[in-house]
């Protein structure tokens, strides 16, 4: 491309302790990461927003953030992915779909579709779509008003 934008991804760790004694404690990692460098929605409560869209990233561009992630998190699995670093998933729909589809695949990472999250201010043609093309994929909505401050 010959441009070097980066693109951040984040992960989480989660301690949660059973109730009874006899349930051990479990940990599970979420990560979060990114669909573009940059956004073109604009949404000024947003620091991506305010840099504008400088492109998208390719669905190995975005498994490689959970390839990474992996191994730096080793004992510690990631349970968890949310798509909400950079950019607007749905505006590159057609990589975050393969993403989510190798992320799924148990020959990849085998991660539960239900376990992973697209969060859109949105975009309503690509949420009926992705709501076709993986109906076990959560999605979340950003209620915040592209002109909050």
């Amino acid at each position: 491309r010959g441009d070097t934008a980066e693109a951040d991804s984040h992960a989480v760790d989660h301690d949660a302790r059973g109730e009874g004694k006899k349930q051990p404690p479990h940990k599970r990692t979420t990560l979060c990461v990114s669909s573009q460098v940059g956004c073109q929605m604009g949404c000024k409560f947003c620091a991506t927003g305010t840099m504008g869209l400088r492109g998208n990233l390719m669905a190995g561009e975005i498994l490689e953030q959970l390839y990474w992630a992996r191994k730096v998190c080793g004992d510690n699995p990631i349970r968890n992915v949310v798509f909400m670093g950079m950019g607007e998933p749905l505006n590159n729909y057609r990589n975050v779909l393969a993403a989510v589809r190798a992320m799924c695949d148990v020959k990849r990472f085998g991660l539960a579709p239900s376990r992973i999250t697209v969060s859109t201010v949105g975009v309503l043609p690509f949420m009926k779509k992705l709501r076709e093309d993986a109906p076990s994929v959560q999605l979340a909505i950003s209620l915040h008003a592209p002109n909050q401050v």
